[in-house]
């Protein structure tokens, strides 16, 4: 039987609204919404946690058009694990004015009270339901239909990731499953536990938050897929499960004046990337967003390289394959699309095709009948980029706060605009330009990246690369002698950056061909570090 809220998408149709009820609070669970298979989404699960693309959601449209939501200030609360939203193959399609939250968010959150030689009083977040079992923690989440959770994980499982938030500084640092033994665990009230610590030299300090979450990706914030042109205005989405808001494959999409931080008494809005994109086009804008409190990325602009395994000539037909055992199911390819096939060791692109036809072959495979087959391809090395799929983007008047990731993490080629936003007390880069075609295998090259009027502050404190530069090119170019440039130019002009991770701010670039860095303020001495790299204007700059 579905819920409340399944039902008022059960039959609506093309030009057609939804208007929830005035700050009504709508609670969907995972065992009364709707359920499909097939919805394979990148950057998630891999193929033993989600074998068959498995999505709970309680917002479901497919194939329509002209389509307004109005959430008139409701409340959706999650209980189990889903995917709020799935709009697939959908166009022109609004939401706007609604908030999301879980009752029992998968992320759990403990504050240290005190540590006495490695006796310590915690204090469990309320949001959280736990139990205790021969002096194990072991989080949970409600319990379905049938009497039983919906999910457990041991505290420290080999399924959770740990972090440490210290609500002073705003900064996380890691820590290992391994450290946080308990030998020893006694209640004293329903959220407040005496534990004892089995290493008591541990480092676990008085007023620190521990955030543990789990690792498997099985559900997502929200999954567009194949859509064209999404407006998201007005979104409040207080806790998100496995991923951000993803949109794979869609164009033309925007978020407007929307809020994806933390409910109050938590530390965590996502357990990953805030906004995902991945393999889209047309344009994608971000303005006036604020989004604080992940253990990964603020937004991930990227597509996605897939190796060439197989050329058969005579049909002109090549076999392509994903790579990363975290993207993998879905179709990346149509008729039509626009291919450039680029050397795996050089990232440099080396010829182009067409796609004629296609065939999956099974989760990883994709056999792509094509117009042209260059000569000197090296299988199982070099790989194909989809180049008809890569959007514009416009990140303007965001406040991107204390996240244990990067800022913004863009590989398109379309044009880039990122301004008058801020950074602050970010885990790693306010920017961070890659492509690669071996670990991630996340696509591709840039032509312009424009990142100007913004303030950056304490950003990669983490020190995740040498020097900590707040600002990073570093595409993976496997040829040490390569001199060819990856990315095409940077425009960093009229920011304001403060409080570097040593005293001195740095900008790393490498395989870039020309930067104008002019006009910027930085609060300490800067150096601008290059490694194949053209033209570098720097000038104007004040400190």
């Amino acid at each position: 039987m579905y819920n409340e809220l399944c039902k008022l998408f059960l039959n609506i149709d093309n030009n057609e609204s939804i208007i929830l009820e005035k700050g009504k609070v709508y609670h969907v669970r995972q065992d009364d919404s709707f359920e499909f298979e097939g919805y394979y989404c990148t950057n998630t699960a891999k193929k033993h946690e989600n074998p068959n693309g498995l999505r709970r959601t309680a917002m479901f449209l497919k194939n329509k058009k002209n389509i307004a939501i109005d959430g008139n200030g409701a409340t959706v609360i999650v209980h189990g694990k889903m995917t709020p939203f799935l709009f697939d193959n959908c166009e022109n399609i609004a939401v706007k004015n609604l908030t999301v939250d879980y009752a029992c968010p998968t992320m759990a959150e403990f504050r240290v009270l005190s540590n006495e030689n490695g006796v310590c009083k915690i204090k469990i977040n309320p949001d959280c339901l736990f139990r205790i079992e021969d002096d194990n923690l072991i989080w949970q989440g409600e319990n379905d239909k049938n009497g039983n959770p919906y999910w457990e994980d041991l505290y420290n499982g080999t399924r959770r990731h740990i972090k440490v938030f210290d609500p002073v500084t705003e900064k996380c640092r890691d820590f290992r499953r391994d450290n946080l033994k308990f030998e020893k665990i006694e209640r004293i009230d329903d959220y407040t536990l005496k534990v004892q610590l089995e290493n008591k030299d541990v480092a676990f300090e008085e007023g620190c938050i521990f955030q543990t979450r789990s690792i498997i990706r099985d559900q997502t914030g929200a999954y567009f897929n194949r859509c064209k042109n999404l407006h998201l205005e007005n979104l409040r989405i207080k806790f998100m499960h496995g991923l951000g808001m993803v949109s794979q494959f869609c164009e033309n999409i925007t978020y407007k004046n929307c809020d994806f931080t933390p409910a109050d008494g938590r530390t965590i809005a996502s357990t990953a990337d805030f906004f995902q994109f991945s393999g889209c086009k047309g344009n994608i804008v971000i303005d006036s967003c604020k989004a604080w409190g992940a253990q990964d990325d603020c937004v991930n602009v990227h597509g996605t390289h897939l190796r060439i395994v197989e050329q058969n000539t005579d049909e002109n037909s090549i076999t392509v394959r994903f790579m990363h055992d975290e993207t993998w199911g879905f179709q990346a390819f149509k008729k039509g699309d626009e291919l450039e096939f680029i050397k795996w060791d050089t990232l440099i692109p080396y010829n182009k095709a067409t796609v004629v036809d296609y065939k999956k072959l099974n989760d990883t495979d994709i056999k792509l009948i094509v117009d042209n087959i260059p000569d000197g391809i090296v299988l199982e090395k070099d790989v194909v980029e989809n180049a008809t799929w890569t959007p514009n983007l416009h990140v303007s008047n965001c406040d991107f706060g204390p996240t244990s990731g990067r800022g913004i993490l863009c590989t398109t080629r379309g044009k880039v605009v990122i301004e008058n936003n801020r950074f602050r007390n970010l885990w790693g880069p306010a920017l961070l330009i890659e492509d690669d075609c071996n670990f991630w295998f996340e696509s591709g090259y840039t032509k312009e990246i424009i990142f100007r009027n913004n303030y950056v502050e304490a950003c990669e404190y983490a020190e995740m690369w040498e020097n900590a530069p707040v600002i990073r090119y570093t595409p993976k170019v496997m040829d040490v002698n390569s001199s060819a440039y990856v990315h095409g130019k940077l425009v960093l002009s009229g920011n304001t950056f403060k409080k570097p991770r040593k005293g001195r701010h740095y900008i790393h670039l490498e395989y870039l061909r020309e930067a104008e860095i002019t006009d910027n303020h930085f609060d300490a001495p800067y150096t601008v570090v290059t490694d194949v790299v053209g033209n570098v204007i720097d000038n104007n700059n004040k400190i």
